[in-house]
Order: C-alpha cells, then structure tokens, then sequence
C-alpha cells in the first residue's frame, strides 16, 4: 500500500463516531429532532429493551442494527461487551448510534460507555433524551413539585445492577430528606423500599402512586397512600418498566388525565396492511390513544410488464383520464413515470381520478392536481362519479391497477360510461408470512381489541394462516372490523362473523365507527 493509500484509509477510519442518545420514555413523539436525524442517519443502531422498537423503522434498510438490551432475569449482553462493540464499529469508520431508554445520564449506565470510548481514543457526542420520571409524571397527571407542598425534587435507583438487582441507596436516609422521591428500577423490590421509607419516618398516609407502561397506550397507574402502596401494586398487577413516586405533591394528582382520557385510551389494534407503508390510520389510532400493532398478511412488490409499459407511456398524452384505484397502484405508477422521464410536465393533460383521499395524497405529493376523488371509496363509488363527469363517451381512460384488482371498475366504464380503457398493472399483491411479524408474539400474547382488515387480500391471507393465529390462554380476543363491504363479503363467505364495518369505506369511516363502538362498550 503506498502512502497515500495509507493516509486515505487513516482518514476513512477516523470517522467514525458514537452517538450516546437518549430514547425517552417510550412516547416516540418525545424523541429530539436531533436524536431522530442521528437514527435516520447512522449505519449501526445499538439498542436496548427500554427504547421503543418504533424507533428501529426510522433507520436505513441498510443499517446495521444490534439488540443488547438487558432486563431482569433476561441478560442479552454484558456491559463491557457493548463498549467493544461500539468502539469496534466506529474505529472501522462508521456512524453509530447508542440508543438508550430515557435520557442517557440518568441511570443509563453512560459514563462506563463513555470511559470505554474515551480509552479507545473513539470520538462520541451526547444526545439528551426526555427521562422516565418527568415524562411518566406529566402524562400521569403527577405534579413533582408545588411550592405548598414540596420544593425538592430526588431521582433515585432501586437498583442499577440488573443481574444483582440489589438496594444500593439508603432509602431510610432518604425519607428526612422530604420533598417528592422519584424512584426507577423499584418494582422487584417495592416492598423493601416502601418498608425503609416508613422506618426512616415517613408517614404511611403520604401521597404515593406507581406509573407503569408510562407514555404509552398501555399505560397504568395508581395512585395510594404509601403504606397501601404495596398491596394495590399488587392488586393492579403493575410490573416493571415502572417509576414510583412519593411525595405530598403526589396528592394533588387527580384519578384521569388529558392522556388517559383519550377516546381510544389503552386499546389495542392489529393492522393487516403491509409493512413498510405511511399509514394514516395507524397515525390516527395513536392520535386517539390506541396501541398499534403490525400483523402484516399482505406484501406489495412492484410487477410491470415492460413492453405494455412502454406502449402505455408512447401514447400518454392520448389519455383524458387517469384512473388510480389504490396507494400503492399510485406510488408504483410515478416510480415508473419518473425513470421514463424526468420533468413531470411530460405528465402531459391527463385528468386524474382516485378511489379516495390517501390515493389522492400521493398525486398531490408531486403538485399533481386531482380533480376527482371518489366520496365512495369503492370500486363501485369510483365509477359512478366517473360516469357522472359525462366526459368518458369515447375517451380514452387509463387504469392503473394490481394484480388483485376487481374488473367491475373496467367493465362499468366501458359499458355504462362509453370509454375506451387500457389498463397498466404495476404492483402485485402476495400473502406475506404472518410468522415474519414483528409483533406476533405480543398479539398471541396478549391479543387484542380489534383485527383490523383493509382488503380482501387481507382477510383472505388471515384465513389462509388461521393456523398459525392462535391465541395463548388470558390473551384479548379481538373483534373483526372490516374496511368495506367487499372486505366483509370476503370474510362472511369463509365463516368469519363481521363485529364491525366502516360506516363508509375509508380511513374516517373506520376511525368513526371504532371510536363509537368502544365509547359504547366503556
């Protein structure tokens, strides 16, 4: 190797860098934008238990990522063997980042990482993240503070070694201090920590709570005097990760909060779209404080036939109508548009027409304007208002399908509306491997309050993987909510009993239907 190789290999090595980031608490709308510009950038994701699994989507497909995530009773790695590889990952030129739960100083065990890359001589930087017992206490409705009632504020660890999970604070000592105590790490020893609070004086009548789950739609709480506090944790079943808060101020905390109050609060919904899609449903249910899950039993992948392509795109400026049936069909089609040429005017006078407002949103993205988005978003719905334009006698139309589209669109449109219509497959739907999901075992597990299909294909892969979809004893068993009648039709003709039907066939309606069902059933 000559000198100057040597010195542009030196160069490339050297940068590599760490990124210790705070996770927050579990709410991904807590994470900084710093933090999440790192994750979408960085070409190894080291991550632990505590931060959220949602997080890992906003990395690259390309990047690197490695689970050393430690828990009670469940060690995946030990703490020296994370600064290897940290330290190993940036000195071979890479961009790492170390995403912790909740802020990276606050019982992360940062500085031992910080000492190991400081050793290597490995350049790192430190990104804050929301800690645990602030974001637990504002979403719980726990004030920490109140000039009344208490002006001190204590971040304590009921234990840092999690294979020893050990008291190592003098709990007892702590009780003069007064104040309110915010406790992480306490669950498996709450009722040794609660006794040393008492025998160091505090009063069995002062304000207490436990914050289980906390940001998240599984979120708990209870709120007890602290010499009941053991009994109803117990009562409630709260488990870790949990943050334990004593202090007068606790007693201002009132039963139901701006989060909890949320019409879809602390319910649960699997969603049998396929992965890897912007859902706008999956974006409102959050909104409404649900837990989405993934059950993806339907894969899109891109099909064209290249010769009807190119025949299609020779004659684009012919066509008075674009007809685009799906999202997919939509994003696969500007793919395609985009590799044929590269200034969308070539777009050319093309009318645009969508089954409805998520198709629309697509077009729209490239300042494409869509003059005619179906109300009903069906097949059916789509056609009529096609029809009702009285612009499709002898017009060229252009249909934009998948390789799982109904023909009733094509049929009316040349029957009843007089067009003349080519259709462009250019995406196929497939039944993906439910056994490939992510969040299977939490939906065996622990099930749910609804299975949500959006299309015949979906519920067709569900029949189709029934085996496979068995539910664990104690699990929620879910509902079935279908996105249209053609979904429901689907479902019916294989014995499956419909709960629940989109008042229309779109994302609203769904959304409107759920929320009163589950307002109805409390």
């Amino acid at each position: 190797m000559d000198e100057r190789s040597h010195r542009m290999d030196k160069n490339q090595l050297s940068e590599g860098i760490v990124y210790l980031v705070g996770a927050g608490p579990g709410d991904p709308g807590l994470l900084t934008l710093r933090a999440r510009s790192l994750i979408e950038g960085c070409d190894v994701l080291v991550y632990d238990h505590l931060a959220n699994r949602k997080l890992h989507n906003w990395a690259s497909a390309e990047c690197e990522r490695i689970d050393v995530g430690k828990s009670p009773g469940r060690h995946t790695m030990e703490q020296s063997e994370i600064g290897k590889i940290l330290v190993a990952k940036a000195q071979n030129g890479l961009k790492v980042v170390r995403l912790k739960g909740g802020d990276p100083f606050v019982f992360g065990r940062c500085a031992e990482e910080m000492l190991a890359l400081d050793e290597a001589d490995v350049s790192y930087e430190v990104v804050p993240g929301v800690t645990a017992a602030l974001a637990c206490a504002a979403y719980a409705g726990i004030p920490l503070s109140h000039r009344d009632f208490g002006s001190s504020i204590s971040f304590l660890t009921g234990h840092e070694d999690v294979a020893k999970e050990s008291l190592r604070v003098d709990f007892a000592k702590f009780a003069e201090v007064g104040g309110t105590l915010c406790i992480y790490m306490g669950m498996s020893k709450l009722e040794e920590i609660v006794e040393k609070l008492l025998v160091g004086g505090l009063s069995k009548d002062r304000p207490a709570a436990v914050v289980s789950q906390g940001t998240l739609p599984g979120q708990r709480k209870i709120l007890a005097p602290l010499g009941e506090l053991v009994e109803q944790a117990r009562e409630g079943d709260l488990g870790a990760p949990a943050i334990i808060f004593v202090g007068n101020s606790i007693g201002l905390a009132r039963s139901s909060t701006w989060f909890e109050r949320a019409p879809l609060f602390g319910r649960r919904f699997a969603l049998t779209r396929a992965s890897g899609q912007k859902s706008k449903m999956r974006s409102r249910l959050e909104a409404l404080g649900a837990e989405v899950i993934d059950l993806p039993l339907i894969k899109i992948e891109p099909a064209e036939d290249r010769k009807l392509v190119a025949e299609v795109f020779a004659g684009i400026a012919t066509y008075e109508w674009v007809v685009f049936t799906s999202a997919n069909g939509a994003k696969a089609f500007m793919e395609i548009f985009f590799r044929a040429y590269s200034d969308i005017r070539s777009f050319g006078p093309m009318r645009i027409a969508c089954v409805g407002e998520s198709t629309a949103e697509v077009l729209q993205a490239y300042q494409l304007n869509v003059e005619l988005i179906a109300q009903d978003s069906t097949a059916e719905g789509l056609a009529k208002e096609l029809i009702d334009t009285d612009s499709l006698d002898s017009a060229n139309v252009l249909v934009i399908t998948g390789n799982r589209n109904r023909e009733i669109l094509v049929d009316v449109l040349e029957g009843v509306g007089r067009a003349i219509v080519d259709t462009l497959p250019v995406y196929q739907t497939d039944f993906a491997d439910v056994l490939e999901a992510a969040d299977l075992g939490t939906f065996l597990k622990d099930g749910a309050d609804a299975i949500i299909f959006t299309s015949s294909s979906t519920a067709l892969s569900y029949v189709e993987q029934s085996d496979d979809l068995i539910f664990q004893e104690g699990a929620r068993k879910p509902i079935l909510c279908s996105f249209g009648p053609q979904t429901s039709k689907t479902l019916q003709e294989n014995d499956l009993k419909i709960d629940l039907e989109a008042s229309h066939p779109s994302t609203d309606g769904l959304i409107d239907a759920l929320v009163e069902h589950f307002s109805a059933s409390g």
